[in-house]
């Protein structure tokens, strides 16, 4: 992976003050902030492979749900790319808004269920859905467990 043009310190010391003044907590490269339903997370994790690269993970908990322990990043993540740190707050809060929408992810969860059982693991996993022809409503759904996904459509 080539180095990153936006250092790791570099957007820690853009991001800290704007996130602090939002309320949310520091612990390390990791920044949350809890809502009455949700929890948000910041998360900048460093590469194993280089001390230059590191990756740039929003995520939201849902406080409620079972089973939080399983998930680390949260019930819904997702990764930012390295540009600009304006950019990249502006993409991880503009998450924290969609991803702590309970209808708006009632109705994609409605919509990922029917599309996971037109698609289940198997057929994925040996290459015949045709993800051009019939791409997934929404990827962050991939790392939502059975039970997550029966809370979000019965009591979210």
């Amino acid at each position: 992976m080539a180095t990153p043009v936006l250092t790791e310190d570099a957007l820690i010391e853009y991001i800290k003050p704007i996130l602090k003044a939002q309320g949310f907590k520091k612990k390390g490269k990791r920044w949350t902030k809890v809502l009455d339903d949700f929890t948000l997370v910041f998360y900048i994790q460093g590469s194993c492979y280089s001390k230059e690269d590191y990756y740039i993970r929003p995520g939201v908990f849902m406080n409620h749900c079972p089973e939080q322990a399983f998930y680390y990043y949260g019930h819904f993540m997702t990764q930012i790319k390295i540009t600009h740190p304006q950019t990249i707050l502006e993409e991880a809060l503009a998450f924290f808004s969609e991803w702590t929408d309970k209808s708006l992810i009632v109705s994609r969860a409605k919509v990922f269920v029917e599309w996971d059982k037109r698609n289940p693991l198997e057929k994925r996993r040996t290459g015949l859905v045709d993800e051009k022809k019939d791409p997934p409503p929404s990827r962050v759904f991939f790392g939502i467990r059975e039970s997550e996904m029966n809370y979000i459509l019965n009591q979210l």
